[in-house]
């Protein structure tokens, strides 16, 4: 049984948005499938994740060639949690039984009533700890690891970030048959 990863995906997806804004102004729209490239993914699952994040009012749709998604609101506007509760069915992590238990089993007729607190309770505080972080916050961690200061200026920043495109592009087409 797989658990859900539409979270890790659209927070995948939105730090790459909230890179793109902030530091490549000129390259804020990014497409389905430039992001489904980043994520090892289908395009199509890109664009439901991104539906979902548009309903939420967390990322804008430009039509057109050079069109694509871009975050709606500052990425410091943007909390972790924001983005669960968009994508996570009925805002939450925790599921019942897809089944209805057995009701004449003592288990099956009372395992519902007994874990639902203490998933509520889970899940509150799962919620707590995602409101405690930024986009900004996790797309600074992200660049970091990356080996970028984020204590350049923003120019240089883009700087190395296209140039790090250009490379990828680069390996990219030399390994394309």
């Amino acid at each position: 049984m797989n658990s859900n990863s539409q979270f890790a995906v659209a927070t995948h997806i939105m730090a790459m948005l909230a890179g793109n804004k902030i530091y490549l102004k000129d390259n804020a729209c990014t497409n389905s499938s430039m992001i489904a490239e980043s994520v090892n993914t289908n395009p199509v699952v890109i664009r439901r994740i991104l539906s979902k994040l548009k309903e939420a009012d967390l990322v804008i749709s430009r039509p057109g060639p050079l069109g694509g998604s871009e975050i709606a609101r500052h990425p410091s506007k943007i909390t972790l949690k924001d983005i669960y509760t968009a994508v996570e069915e009925n805002g939450s992590l925790f599921h019942m039984h897809y089944c209805e238990p057995n009701p004449n089993c003592p288990v099956g007729g009372n395992i519902r009533a007994s874990l639902k607190e203490t998933m509520d309770k889970a899940e509150s505080s799962i919620k707590k700890v995602l409101s405690k972080t930024t986009l900004l916050k996790l797309t600074n961690d992200i660049l970091e690891r990356a080996g970028i200061s984020t204590s350049q200026s923003r120019k240089t920043i883009a700087k190395i970030l296209l140039n790090k495109k250009l490379e990828y592009e680069k390996v990219r087409s030399s390994v394309k048959v």
